[in-house]
């Protein structure tokens, strides 16, 4: 198989204390890593709550750009879509997502939820 040279992928765990070596996490990273495609699989900083203030600026600085796949679960997918609103990406894979704080407290103060979605602009991104 062809390595995929120049191609970034970061693995975003989700809250309640998730951490990287967190269910299929550390599988993924392997299988994309035999792929030749970089990978970053760090635990988020507010690993409990999640927060975008804290997980965007935090996806930032781990370089996503046009050559990177954000790889999300639960809440990392939600943070995952935030960032493609603003930020173009070589592709997103969500898993166990949601675009509402289903009523739940905790969800409905990590912040994601409270503007309304970009959809066009994440799929541009």
């Amino acid at each position: 198989m062809t390595p995929a040279i120049g191609v970034k992928a970061i693995l975003i765990h989700g809250n309640g204390g998730s951490t990287a070596s967190d269910i299929w996490l550390p599988w993924l990273e392997r299988e994309l890593t035999d792929l030749g495609i970089d990978v970053i699989n760090q635990t988020f900083p507010d690993n409990v709550k999640a927060r975008a203030r804290y997980w965007l600026p935090f996806i930032e600085s781990l370089g996503a750009d046009e050559h990177t796949i954000l790889i999300g679960h639960s809440s990392g997918a939600v943070a995952a879509m935030r960032y493609a609103e603003t930020h173009r990406l070589l592709g997103s894979v969500l898993v166990g997502v949601c675009h509402t704080d289903l009523g739940d407290g905790g969800e409905a103060a990590s912040g994601y939820y409270s503007a309304p979605w970009q959809w066009q602009r994440i799929r541009d991104n």
